[in-house]
């Protein structure tokens, strides 16, 4: 099987419980592989020898005998799926011979008010599921094969089905009841006879459409032509029509398997798209650490530059907290003893205040008071006056201010140097 078959399904018909007692890993199984839902072959072997092949199939579909899963189909309180799961023992109990604890039990979502409930032995599919595990399967479903029949219409569905040299008759009822009933008999030419004595007492009034293996099919043929039984339609089996009807199965038994199920991704498929997105984010992260580090080795280099500019214009300081900052000051300071104005001063900034108020053809009438405090003029305005701050806004930007306005109180303003 080529790589490309990763996006194909391997279909396993389980035998019946009560008919077999060898191991999983030794046991004759009927099988198809399909790919998108379409039949590509069918055979007949172990898991063993299918082990090359479970480790490249996407999915592996357990179908388990009609006679070994028990469906019910009964009204259920609205609970989350959690407590559903964790009700449905006490649920079904009444209706179950034996321990609901030793089964798997699963329910499928609600249809007209009523939910469809799949039970089956717990310890019999552990056991399978283990083996395929162990053979490198990663996505595994486990469905009722009666439910695998195609849904009646206008006639029953029914299946002779062989496993060895066993032989399970499963009835589809409805499209949420089936069951399977064991076949029992000395010789293979007595089957027809014994299908048609189940068949008459499974549904004695309904036609039945029933497929047989294609070995058996010239004997039924002939015996129910001799018989002259109309109700039943034989067709041959193919594993294309179980495969058609598995895809619209309502309830899949692994999920109420728990820490049997695991995830469909398969990390070997995967192992070189993770280690290239590994490798990418060392990468990314490698070298943001290293812009990072230049970064700062820059900006600590500039730091000392500007300490050590200021240490040498005033070798008087000796303590440098914030150079740039202590500069301005020691600027302002300067130009304030030799009689230069800047634009931090009240001067300044009055003048250029009125000077943009103008430009911006606002009322001088329009101030109520002037106040100025720490390089700052705070401007409060009458109450119900109307101010173009926009227009003011430009003009001050020219000089180098800029006007704010207070958030807590629209009628104060205040123009401060950038």
């Amino acid at each position: 099987m080529t790589r490309e078959s990763t996006t194909d399904s391997l279909y396993l018909r389980l035998p019946a419980r009560s008919t077999t007692t060898s191991a999983p890993n030794n046991s004759p199984l009927s099988l198809a592989v399909a790919m998108r839902g379409r039949s590509l072959r069918s055979a007949v072997g172990t898991l063993t020898e299918l082990a090359p092949q479970l480790t490249q199939v996407s999915e592996v579909v357990l179908l388990l005998a009609a006679s070994d899963v028990t469906l019910l189909r009964m009204p259920v309180p609205p609970l989350t799926a959690a407590r559903l799961q964790a009700a449905l023992p006490s649920l079904v109990e009444e209706r179950v011979i034996g321990e609901t604890a030793d089964c798997v039990i699963a329910a499928a979502p609600e249809t007209g008010g009523q939910r469809l409930i799949a039970l089956v032995d717990r310890g019999w599919l552990e056991q399978w599921v283990d083996a395929l595990r162990s053979l490198g399967a990663r996505r595994i479903r486990a469905l009722p094969m009666a439910l695998c029949l195609p849904e009646p219409v206008a006639e029953l569905s029914a299946a002779l089905l062989k496993n060895s040299n066993q032989y399970e008759l499963a009835v589809r009822l409805s499209a949420h009841e089936g069951l399977g009933l064991p076949v029992e008999v000395d010789d293979e030419t007595q089957l027809p006879a014994a299908v048609a004595q189940l068949l008459a007492t499974v549904a004695p009034q309904r036609p039945v459409e029933l497929s047989v293996p294609t070995a058996q099919s010239e004997w039924f043929h002939t015996w129910f032509e001799a018989q002259q039984v109309s109700r039943v339609k034989l067709v041959e089996q193919q594993w294309s029509d179980w495969i058609t009807a598995s895809a619209r199965v309502p309830v899949d038994l692994m999920t109420a398997m728990g820490g049997h199920q695991r995830s469909s991704i398969s990390l070997r498929e995967w192992r070189w798209p993770i280690a290239l997105a590994g490798t990418l984010a060392c990468l990314n992260i490698i070298a943001l650490n290293a812009d990072w580090w230049r970064l700062r080795s820059e900006g600590l280099q500039l730091q000392d530059d500007i300490t050590g500019i200021y240490q040498r214009s005033f070798p008087n300081d000796k303590v440098v907290l914030d150079p740039l900052a202590q500069m301005k000051q020691k600027l302002a300071v300067a130009r304030q003893a030799s009689g230069q104005l800047s634009n931090s001063d009240y001067v300044v900034l009055s003048a250029a205040l009125g000077e943009a108020w103008r430009e911006a053809g606002n009322d001088m009438r329009a101030i109520a008071t002037l106040d100025y405090a720490e390089g700052r003029l705070n401007i409060k305005l009458k109450q119900g006056v109307q101010v173009s701050l926009e227009a003011m806004r430009g003009p001050l930007a020219t000089r180098q201010l800029q006007l704010t306005p207070s958030p807590a109180d629209p009628l104060l303003l205040q123009v401060r140097n950038l």
